[in-house]
């Protein structure tokens, strides 16, 4: 092979390997999104690679005018995609879209600082490149609050993992955002098992340690993550969470069930592993035969149709749900329609925009947004273009029905009918603000397994005529009087 047939080989290689390298690292976008993480500059350092290469080879080289052109245009797209992407996508090394498999601890497990600091900086670092807050960086207010945190840490002698997770609480409180949040990974967790025999009984409890159960929630309020205070929830029988408040045992429980009083004490020992703690409640209770998250009853005495929806999954279960029931509402003429949101802790908001298709309206406006990605930040138009089922539309009085757990998208299905004026809202009004964050992308800390989710959109109120903070009810009632409620607005 002569020399000119050798040089034609290795310009062939060259161009290969470089467009295999290019190739490779846009494939790591998707890789980190789906299989695993590894950090933003590995891309950054192949694009340069790959990069740097096509000069070389361009300089050394003969090539065509119109290859001089394309080529830099080609792999120059692909290393800004590259260099650039990584630090802006909100999911980048999250598990929205992949399993964990890595460290996770148990609440009570002993760790070093140096492993409390490296994941409450990787905290921080989350945050401030994803959650729309901190597109300056970290608050003032937060950022005193992440050192101080720290130097609690430093200065004491024994840190477990619920010490972590109780400074990192006490920083995302001062957020007032429900939806970014650190959750108890539920291992080594154990729960009391006098309770399915106390509520049975129908005894609550009253008082822990000698704090009364309203203390208890006031004194853990610095350490909970909500934009009102009727979104706190505390599980009374979990050994973690009794930790995370900053009980040990003995624990002395006082119970009441209105009439009579009951004070025991309990061991760790009368705590049980979870599977033992269903079997124990199943003792007491006859499990219900579980229904799909959403179904319809309808009450053609009183003209009225019921979706019950506890939980906002938009996938074709719902889909056929809602065209079945609003087949059958045309069949008997039913003139009146409920979504029963009480309970719902959210999803995905297109649950109420497939609702409103069987409404006869031609066009409608949802929440608008701002979602973060890194240093961009991007908007949608709240207008709506409404695609009918033209042969199903319902001109019927529509109610929804919400309680304090009528979370996120719940509450934005209520928001859609409200602000569109749509229909009306019963019951009580939902935990989180109409003007909020949502949308999130969620994370484990990698030295302690704790799970944290952080908001990634901005929302705006539909009806921005409309002051209030919150979706309040037309008809203000206890959730447990919304059906009651309801039946009498549509009895006139």
């Amino acid at each position: 092979m002569n020399l000119k047939n050798h040089l034609k080989l290795i310009k062939i290689i060259s161009i290969s390997v470089l467009s295999l390298l290019a190739i490779l690292t846009f494939a790591l976008i998707p890789i980190n999104l789906f299989c695993a993480n590894f950090p933003e500059w590995v891309t950054v350092l192949l694009s340069v690679l790959f990069c740097g290469g096509l000069v070389a080879y361009l300089i050394l080289f003969k090539t065509k005018l119109v290859t001089k052109i394309i080529l830099p245009i080609v792999f120059g797209f692909v290393a800004i995609v590259c260099s650039f992407l990584p630090y802006m996508i909100p999911y980048w090394n999250s598990h929205v879209f992949k399993s964990y498999n890595g460290i996770m601890l148990s609440y009570d497990e002993v760790i070093s600082y140096k492993a409390a600091e490296e994941d409450f900086k990787t905290l921080k670092n989350h945050l401030e490149r994803t959650h729309p807050m901190f597109k300056n960086g970290l608050t003032k207010e937060v950022k005193a609050a992440y050192n101080a945190a720290l130097e609690r840490l430093h200065d004491k002698d024994r840190i477990t993992v619920n010490d972590l997770r109780r400074e990192i609480q006490s920083v995302l409180h001062l957020m007032g955002d429900a939806h970014t949040s650190t959750y108890n990974s539920g291992l080594g967790d154990a729960y009391l098992k006098a309770i399915p025999q106390k509520s049975n009984q129908g005894y609550n409890v009253t008082a822990i340690n000698g704090k009364t159960v309203e203390q208890i929630y006031k004194d853990a309020k610095p350490y909970y993550c909500y934009e009102t205070e009727a979104w706190i929830t505390i599980d009374l029988g979990s050994l973690a969470t009794l930790d995370f408040l900053g009980y040990s045992g003995p624990f002395t429980y006082t119970w009441s069930n209105g009439d009579d009083e009951v004070v025991e004490t309990y061991a760790e020992s009368d705590f049980v592993s979870w599977d033992e703690y269903v079997q124990i409640r199943n003792e007491y209770y006859t499990p219900s035969k579980p229904k799909d998250f959403v179904y319809y009853e309808i009450d053609e005495q009183n003209s009225l149709a019921v979706l019950t929806l506890t939980e906002c999954n938009y996938n074709q279960t719902y889909i056929d749900c809602v065209k079945a029931m609003f087949t059958e509402v045309k069949q008997k003429n039913i003139q009146n329609v409920a979504v029963d949101l009480r309970g719902n802790g959210g999803g995905s908001s297109m649950v109420g925009n497939e609702f409103i298709k069987y409404l006869p309206v031609d066009a409608y406006y949802d929440g608008s947004y701002d979602w973060r990605w890194g240093f961009c930040e991007f908007h949608n138009n709240p207008k709506i273009s409404n695609k009918q089922y033209k042969d199903l539309l319902f001109d019927g009085n529509v109610y929804i029905l919400t309680d304090y757990d009528s979370f996120s998208a719940a509450k934005d299905f209520a928001m859609l009918i409200q602000d569109n004026r749509l229909g009306k809202v019963v019951g009580e009004s939902p935990a989180n603000a109409v003007n909020g964050y949502g949308e999130i992308t969620y994370f484990y800390l990698p030295n302690t397994g704790i799970y944290v989710q952080i908001s990634t959109k901005k929302w705006y109120r539909i009806d921005s005529t409309n002051s209030d903070e919150y979706v309040m009810p037309d008809y203000p009632c206890e959730s447990k009087d919304s059906m009651k409620r309801l039946y009498e607005l549509i009895s006139g």
